[in-house]
Formats: structure tokens, C-alpha cells, sequence
């Protein structure tokens, strides 16, 4: 009897995880294995596949296109993440207050970017980047600072697109540091207030130390996000001015459908696999001493 109940309940389990199990497995395991088998090959689409073993990845490797490519990408994702994190907090903070009214209205504000389609929002604010009428220069005009170059400038294209990465990722932050807030007991902080801590004090050490898991699932997440930007890219800049914003995935299209190159794309796709597997993997490693679950 306990065995037939132990394999109801099993086929039950498979019914419920096997459509979930199928899209992932139809969607995300079969297009990584098949880029894997096309990356060992040299093919344009339009000539049969050649096998070249790991040909595209020796070359990979000696490409200098490539390293500069991953040094951008890094230089974006150390300018969109802990900014991201920072101002979501503060935010989720403020909105937090209970006394304020019109939270909600705000809470609704704020998540509006995360909502807004990437195409459409990074052809605005290329408008607000724009040199000569653009609403930016007028700004920073105001504060006394000289106009720049923005999308146009080697030094400041780049800029541009962390500042549009991080208007489009804080509200996204903000809903998880928030719910993360409401879930620490208020008696926390009354017994730091009884025995005379402030509110910087009670932050560093009650706030902080039980955030510590949304920090880290938020970290991760922003993380893969900004490695994988592509669109703000794409729309703003098309990696240029001279190359100067060609992150790892504009390189990885262009090597794809403006060069046909699609075993040194998959190539590509495939070392930005292992790459973010393993600092997933090293960010979960090095904070399991810092994160608090309890």
C-alpha cells in the first residue's frame, strides 16, 4: 500500500515539474547543446558546416577584438551593479516610511522603467543625450558644467549607457529590497532602540545583515543582466563611436549576422555561458560567510 501511494505521489511530482521540465528543456538545453556542436564548426548558413574542433576558440582566445570587448563589458557591469544595488536600497528605504502618504503612488513611479520596452527607452534617451538640444546638457548647463559629447564621445558613450542601465534596473531592485524590509520583524527594532541604538547603528547591524540574501539574489541577477546588455547598445550606439561601447554581445551579433561567422558567434555565446556560470558560482562561494538566513 505505502508503495502505491509512493508511486502516486512520484507521478504526481512528474506531472506537475514535466511541463517546466520541457520548456526548459526545449528552450534553454537544446539551443546551448546545439550552439556547443555549431561552435566547433566553421559555418556561414549558407555553406554546410565545416568541422574545425576547437579551432574557434583558439582563435577566440588570440582575438584581440574579443578581450577589448570583455574589458567593456566588465566596465559596465562594475558601473551598472553596485550603483543599481546602492540606489535600490535607498529607495526601498524611503519607501518603506509608513507615516509618508502616497507611497504607493511613488512605489508605482519607480517600477515604471522596468516595465517600459528597452527599444523605445533607449530611443529617448538617445534624444536626451543628443549634443546640441538634448536635455541632458541643458541640465548639467545649469550646475555650471560644460556640455558633452555623450553618444559621439569615446569617453562619454559609455557613460550614457551605465546611467540608462541603471534607470532601467533600479526599480526592479527596489520591489525585492522592499519586500525584504517588510519581512524583518519590527520587534528587531524596538530592542535596538531600548537599548540605544540609532538608526545608523540599527541599519548596519539588523537591516543590513537580514537583507543579505535579497542582496545577494539581487546581485546575481543584476549581474547576468548587465553582462548580457544588449539593446540599449544596439539602439544607442551600435558599439561605437569607434568601438568604444562594443560589449561582448554586440561583438558576438556582429560576428553573427553582419560577418556570418556563426561557429566563432556560438563560440562566443559559449564562453559567456562558462563565464557567468563561474562567477555566479564564485559569488554564491565567497558570500556564504556574509549572507544570513536567519
Amino acid at each position: 500500500m505505502a508503495s502505491r501511494k509512493a508511486v502516486k505521489d512520484t507521478i504526481s511530482a512528474w506531472v506537475a515539474v514535466g511541463p517546466a521540465l520541457a520548456v526548459q528543456i526545449i528552450f534553454v538545453y537544446v539551443p546551448l547543446g546545439y550552439a556547443a556542436w555549431v561552435s566547433l564548426h566553421r559555418w556561414n548558413m549558407i555553406t554546410p558546416m565545416r568541422w574545425v574542433g576547437m579551432q574557434n576558440y583558439i582563435n577566440l582566445m588570440q582575438d584581440d577584438a574579443f578581450w577589448r570587448s570583455m574589458y567593456l563589458t566588465f566596465i559596465y557591469v562594475i558601473g551598472t551593479v553596485p550603483a543599481s544595488i546602492i540606489l535600490a536600497l535607498l529607495l526601498a528605504l524611503l519607501l518603506n516610511v509608513k507615516w509618508i502618504k502616497g507611497m504607493a503612488f511613488f512605489r508605482v513611479m519607480f517600477y515604471i522603467p522596468v516595465i517600459t520596452s528597452m527599444a523605445a527607452a533607449a530611443v529617448v534617451w538617445g534624444w536626451l543625450f543628443e549634443p546640441n538640444v538634448g536635455l541632458v546638457n541643458y541640465l548639467i548647463g545649469l550646475v555650471g558644467i560644460s556640455p558633452k559629447g555623450w553618444l559621439n564621445s569615446t569617453d562619454w558613450a559609455m557613460v550614457a549607457l551605465i546611467i540608462v542601465g541603471i534607470w532601467k534596473r533600479v526599480g526592479y531592485n527596489t520591489i525585492f529590497f522592499l519586500a525584504g524590509l517588510q519581512t524583518i520583524p519590527g520587534v528587531y527594532y524596538e530592542a535596538a532602540r531600548i537599548d540605544g541604538a540609532g538608526p545608523v547603528k540599527s541599519f548596519f547591524s539588523i537591516t543590513l545583515p537580514l537583507l543579505s540574501p535579497t542582496t545577494l539574489f539581487v546581485a546575481v541577477l543584476q549581474f547576468i543582466a548587465s553582462f548580457r546588455v544588449f539593446v540599449s547598445v544596439s539602439v544607442m550606439t551600435q558599439g561605437g563611436p569607434a568601438r568604444s561601447t562594443r560589449v561582448i554581445t554586440y561583438f558576438l551579433y556582429e560576428n553573427a549576422f553582419v560577418y556570418l561567422r556563426m561557429g566563432y558567434a556560438s563560440a562566443i555565446a559559449i564562453v559567456m555561458f562558462v563565464l557567468l556560470f563561474l562567477f555566479t558560482l564564485l559569488q554564491f562561494r565567497l558570500s556564504r560567510k556574509r549572507v544570513h538566513y536567519q
